[in-house]
């Protein structure tokens, strides 16, 4: 090996490996005083763009979660309040049992009405000010609520809440009433002991079942018509025997007698149906004095307005009671199938927030793979880069006291 003094190679070998020591000490000091070994997007392009990706995913499932608990307690305050609407329906419906009684005077049932009428305005109250955040949640002034439930657009779970629980707007019934029947009980003579022929009498209930009477199904009087209807199981639809001695048929929903159907809608009047007609086409009447032959019409029948709400309802008569009874069910019926709706959805977001959390950890797990530091492999690296760069100086010093041996060739 030549002896030159302009040109020190084993010094310029000895700095550049002394800068590549250098530079693991300090990678490997960085890394352990982060925890990461992607700090930057130069230290791993790929990977640093990946972690970016997965970080923003991890964010937005942990918010997404947040949400779907939110979700939770807007369904639970929501459930609470309908519980409480459900105590105070059953309480009206009680007290509306009681004045049916025949037993009470007008007085009794004047008093009687005056709770009523507390626990109707307590319904309206109640669903008027239940809110979440200033977001009312029962009147049905908010007909959806969309809950974002997903680190991406689109991810989200709508919650109808259009179905307001006020006593205006619960309640509604399909209702229709006959005049007085008792001519229908009459012989020919006008004596008593005439009947009333059912056979042939179609009603159609809530849920679109019809049902026929057939057979020899006689009445002899108007109780009898309302208790073989009640009988007759029909859904939603009950009989009660009014004030005028005929019939009120109510339905929770969709009724049809003889194929004329009164709906449930607000202010709607009775389709068509103005008479109940004899055993040819249904509810006849066996010839009696002043009554037509068995198979023609028999008029005293009248049609009734359909429909309304629990709001101006009494029990002031009896017929009012009969009639509110039937206008708590359907109001029961719609609160209950609320409070279903509700408790599914609360079961939704539970499993939702366990499916989110489920994919965070897993993306949180492929995220540390790429980003986070491995303790004993690093440690390993910087107790490496130590011995060598102290090394790297020594090999350096020595290799700078080379050239000094030129002196000694020209002493």
């Amino acid at each position: 090996m030549s002896l030159v003094l302009n040109t020190n190679i084993s010094s310029l070998q000895a700095q550049n490996n002394l800068t590549k020591s250098s530079s693991q000490l300090s990678t490997a000091t960085e890394d352990l005083s982060s925890g990461l070994k992607v700090n930057s997007a130069a230290d791993n392009a790929a990977g640093f763009a990946i972690a970016t990706r997965f970080q923003t995913q991890i964010g937005g499932l942990g918010q997404a979660s947040e949400n779907a608990s939110d979700a939770i307690n807007l369904s639970q305050t929501a459930g609470s309040a309908l519980t409480q609407i459900t105590s105070n329906l059953q309480s009206v419906r009680d007290l509306a049992v009681q004045s049916a009684n025949g037993t009470y005077q007008a007085s009794d049932r004047a008093a009687i009405n005056t709770s009523v009428q507390q626990y109707l305005s307590e319904i309206t109250r109640i669903a008027n000010q239940t809110s979440f955040n200033g977001t009312n949640v029962l009147n049905g002034s908010t007909s959806q609520l969309s809950f974002q439930i997903g680190a991406n657009v689109g991810q989200s779970i709508n919650v109808q809440l259009g179905q307001g629980v006020t006593a205006g707007q619960v309640g509604q019934i399909s209702e229709v009433s006959t005049g007085n029947l008792s001519g229908a009980f009459v012989t020919a003579a006008g004596a008593s002991g005439g009947t009333l022929s059912l056979s042939g009498l179609s009603i159609t209930g809530a849920d679109g079942t019809s049902y026929t009477f057939t057979g020899n199904v006689t009445a002899s009087s108007a109780q009898d018509v309302a208790d073989d209807i009640n009988a007759a199981g029909i859904n939603g639809v009950s009989a009660a025997v009014n004030a005028n001695g005929g019939i009120n048929l109510y339905s929770s929903g969709k009724l049809s007698v003889n194929g004329a159907t009164v709906t449930g809608s607000a202010g709607s009047a009775a389709a068509g149906f103005t008479t109940f007609t004899t055993a040819a086409t249904g509810f006849g009447a066996t010839a009696g004095a002043g009554l037509p032959a068995t198979g023609a019409a028999y008029t005293d029948g009248e049609a009734l307005t359909a429909s309304g709400s629990l709001q101006g309802g009494d029990v002031l008569t009896v017929d009012d009671a009969n009639q509110l009874i039937s206008r708590i069910d359907a109001a029961l019926t719609t609160v209950s199938n609320f409070s279903s709706t509700l408790g599914a959805v609360q079961n939704r977001f539970q499993s939702t927030i366990a499916t989110v959390s489920a994919q965070q950890t897993n993306l949180t797990a492929s995220q540390s793979s790429i980003q986070d530091t491995d303790f004993a492999a690093e440690t390993a690296q910087l107790s490496q880069a130590q011995v060598l760069q102290q090394a790297g100086i020594s090999v350096l010093a020595t290799a700078n006291s080379v050239p000094q041996q030129i002196l000694k060739l020209l002493q």
